[in-house]
């Protein structure tokens, strides 16, 4: 089966790595702000890594329990719906409310299926360290290293901005690529040639099935 414009390629799935591969005793270190940036950065991680090193949520039959947990955490952290905007362009202009809500909950729904796909690969030996953070007009860049278990090293930017008084990440690149602009280019070379509503039908089609449920 060939796979059609709109999957979500390899930088998606690299998303889960910046934000979970990276959680082996992270040498991040709090800010003297609260609400700093970095500070936020470094406590995502530290929830992360607990949750995945946490023995009541350990082993293939707690998977779903973790995934709750993880998804929870990119929540708080990640302005899902400023990152679906951005991805979609000037298109997103264009969409009423209800495919807003629509395109933003499929977008972070495949997003996360795909990167989920990831974490049994977790070793417990890698790391991340901050090396710089950096402002950019109203942004700011938390700029990272994440170093794999089999010691290559990825650079990792986290682009944060202040929505509602909270540091949230609106845009990731890794090795320079922006998730942001892969989405937008992916994206818009499916709506040259589908409606808005094929596109999210297309992506709601990348969902996992819910597992069968017991009579």
């Amino acid at each position: 089966m060939t796979r059609d414009s709109t999957h979500l390629a390899r930088p998606a799935v690299l998303f889960a790595s910046a934000l979970l591969m990276g959680l082996s005793g992270a040498p991040l270190r709090a800010a003297a702000a609260d609400g700093d940036p970095r500070e936020v950065m470094s406590q995502t991680m530290d929830a992360a890594f607990r949750i995945l090193k946490d023995p009541a949520l350990s082993g293939k039959a707690r998977r779903s329990q973790r995934i709750d947990a993880l998804r929870s955490v990119a929540d708080r952290t990640f302005d899902w719906a400023e990152m679906a905007r951005s991805s979609l362009g000037v298109k997103w202009r264009s969409l009423d409310p209800g495919q807003r809500v629509r395109f933003v909950d499929v977008f972070k729904d495949v997003l996360s299926a795909q990167y989920m796909e990831d974490i049994d690969r977790f070793q417990g030996t890698e790391t991340v360290s901050v090396v710089a953070v950096v402002r950019e007009g109203a942004d700011t860049v938390v700029r990272t290293i994440l170093v794999t278990a089999s010691r290559e090293r990825v650079p990792i930017d986290y682009r944060m901005r202040a929505v509602d008084g909270r540091w949230r990440v609106i845009d990731l690149s890794i090795e320079g690529v922006s998730l942001v602009n892969h989405f937008r280019k992916t994206f818009a070379a499916a709506l040259a040639n589908v409606s808005i509503e094929d596109l999210i039908a297309r992506l709601q089609r990348q969902l996992p099935s819910p597992p069968p449920t017991g009579h």
